[in-house]
């Protein structure tokens, strides 16, 4: 074989293999039922970022047609912004949200074959000491939502788990 060909073959399979592994990374983390969540606890800080795939949220993944359809979006959409829908601190902990942010392709109208919500959401707590739990009405509300990876780090360390629908309350 020409010793050009074969390098440039080589060449073409160095750049493309991190892409085609990325692609194939990203499509991994999207599994319908299940959520992932990232807190961090600190101090009187409380910072949560969740990624849900709509299709658990809303029962389908494409833009709204149906009036339903279009009612469960704009429901999901309100209802997101508010702090005790997707999750409930203690209230000895007195928590006050501080900004939430909440973004879909599909809250911009744009069409794609995978949609996730992708939720931010940080609060101030007066009295950090009370914070040694968080509820999760949002399984209550969207009840394909089955469980929620989450990666944690709170004042009792590092660490990973998963809340699930029939035991919504993450505890530490």
């Amino acid at each position: 074989m020409n010793p050009w060909i074969l390098t440039l073959i080589l060449q073409t399979t160095a750049v493309l293999l991190p892409v085609w592994a990325a692609d194939k990374h990203d499509h991994a983390g999207h599994s319908h039922g299940q959520g992932q969540l990232e807190l961090v606890v600190q101090g009187g800080s409380v910072k949560a970022n969740f990624e849900i795939p709509m299709e658990s949220l809303l029962g389908f993944e494409h833009l709204p047609t149906t009036p339903a359809q279009k009612k469960a979006m704009a429901d999901l959409q309100a209802g997101v912004t508010q702090p005790d829908y997707v999750l409930s601190l203690p209230k000895a902990a007195a928590c006050e949200l501080k900004s939430v942010e909440a973004q879909s392709d599909m809250f911009l109208g744009q069409k794609s074959t995978h949609s996730d919500l992708d939720l931010s959401m940080t609060f101030t707590c007066s009295q950090p000491a009370e914070l040694k739990q968080i509820e999760f009405p949002i399984f209550k509300q969207h009840t394909r939502l089955k469980s929620l990876k989450v990666d944690m780090l709170t004042p009792k360390g590092q660490g990973a788990t998963t809340v699930k629908a029939n035991d919504p309350v993450l505890r530490w």
